[in-house]
């Protein structure tokens, strides 16, 4: 009978990894971008008898949501996160105020806890992941507020099939960090940061550490992948110029793009065009839905936390923020950059300064007026209209390579003139090494 219902289970484990494909895990907008909830890939910090104020304060002051306690820390934990209380016995749960969480290993005391309207999930330390899981897949399904289910050196796979199993229900499913059986191995941010991406949705966190570095680093990893929102503007065609020869770069990423994303590249700190993936028609070939073909060396691509990185520092293992035409940002590992000599095309645009925020307008002004105070009355200002941000971009000079219009449709950049609209994003300008910086840089 025991090998009956061990055989049994394995085949309900195996039957479930199956419906695993028949989940969707992303949502799609009515306009077919596909975005990621927000807030899905959130970790804890595990608080339960930390006195290291330094430790929790780098803590408050990070990205973390929740922050796991004990009862006898309650009275004395001033903190903006939401508390979570470990609960051994039932008796703990009288004197507990009601926006406290309850996490704890006992069936028993969740239901006790959620009888007297608390929030409450459980811990599921697996031993026997064959014979343990089924439950683990039940407790995801019937919809509990949270669980946090630790397996060994686990593989993904099960945490697919949760994350799969809790859809459409509220539960959030998280596991602790570090991992058992990796510590040592490797590094708790990195495990964090591989939980996150389980799926798209990702597996929360429950963090355990005795180092600021390590809290820091977490928070600035986590906020630095989350998607963000650039914003773009119409940026108006003044030339085209057939350069000659040059060295051009394509960004071959380790994701796919859809047919509306692609890369922000332009000559100067002011910004630069949006240049589309290779998702879209190529005669003769097939399409490279992971390649923006991004143009000359020289040029800015724009990265994580405003940086401005140049193409012909890409690599293996570079990381650069992949767009889409409603703005919506989130960051992609380059897996090769492919340089090969060409023929160019420069494509200068101009914004108006009223379609731009005000750092980038007082920016602009103030490099004007520099200008405009040592020019002889009557003569106008060595520059282009100074109501205008300028901004350039040199391409590949061929028609597969496209540009986002203005109006959400792909343009062929050697079929540009002077004129049409593109989508540009304009930034504040001067850049060391990629990053911003408060200094006079000139750049033509």
């Amino acid at each position: 009978m025991k090998n009956s219902k061990a055989v049994a289970e394995k085949n309900t484990a195996l039957s479930a990894v199956a419906d695993v494909a028949l989940v969707k895990q992303v949502k799609l907008k009515s306009d077919g971008a596909t975005v990621h909830d927000a807030g899905e890939t959130q970790w804890w910090f595990d608080a339960r008898g930390c006195q290291d104020t330094a430790l929790l304060d780098a803590v408050e002051k990070s990205n973390c949501t929740h922050l796991v306690l004990n009862v006898e820390q309650l009275p004395s934990m001033h903190t903006h996160k939401q508390r979570v209380v470990w609960i051994d016995h039932l008796t703990q749960l009288e004197q507990l105020d009601p926006q406290v969480w309850v996490f704890t290993q006992s069936e028993e005391i969740r239901l006790a806890a959620v009888a007297r309207q608390h929030k409450a999930g459980l811990l599921i330390n697996v031993e026997d992941l064959q014979a343990e899981f089924p439950y683990c897949v039940t407790v995801c399904e019937r919809g509990d507020d949270f669980v946090v289910i630790d397996i060994t050196h686990a593989t993904y796979i099960p945490y697919e099939l949760m994350l799969a199993k809790a859809e459409g229900t509220h539960t959030k499913i998280l596991r602790s960090v570090p991992i058992k059986g990796l510590q040592n191995i490797v590094e708790d941010v990195d495990q964090s940061l591989n939980a996150f991406a389980t799926m798209e949705q990702g597996v929360g966190v429950l963090f355990k550490t005795d180092k600021v570095g390590s809290i820091q680093s977490l928070s600035k990893n986590l906020q630095s992948r989350q998607s963000s929102q650039i914003g773009l503007v119409e940026a108006e065609v003044v030339e085209v110029q057939h350069t000659g020869l040059g060295n051009r770069v394509c960004v071959d990423t380790t994701s796919m793009m859809t047919a509306e994303e692609g890369m922000i590249i332009g000559s100067t700190g002011w910004g630069g065009i949006f240049v589309c993936s290779e998702t879209h028609f190529l005669p003769h070939m097939n399409l490279r839905e992971f390649r923006v073909n991004a143009g000359a060396v020289h040029s800015y691509i724009w990265g994580k936390d405003g940086s401005a990185l140049y193409l012909s520092e890409m690599e293996a293992g570079s990381e650069v923020l992949c767009v889409n035409k409603n703005g919506s940002a989130r960051v992609v590992s380059v897996g090769r950059a492919k340089i090969e000599r060409r023929p160019m095309l420069k494509i200068k645009c101009r914004v108006a300064l009223d379609k731009v925020d005000s750092r980038i307008r007082d920016a602009a002004r103030r490099d004007a007026t520099l200008k405009r105070n040592v020019t002889p009355t009557g003569e106008s200002i060595a520059s282009a209209d100074e109501h205008y941000v300028y901004i350039n971009t040199f391409l590949q000079n061929d028609w597969h390579v496209r540009v986002m219009g203005a109006d959400g449709v792909v343009r062929h950049c050697t079929l540009l003139q002077p004129g049409d609209t593109v989508m540009a994003y304009i930034d504040v300008p001067g850049r060391h090494t990629g990053l911003r910086v408060t200094e006079h840089i000139l750049e033509k």
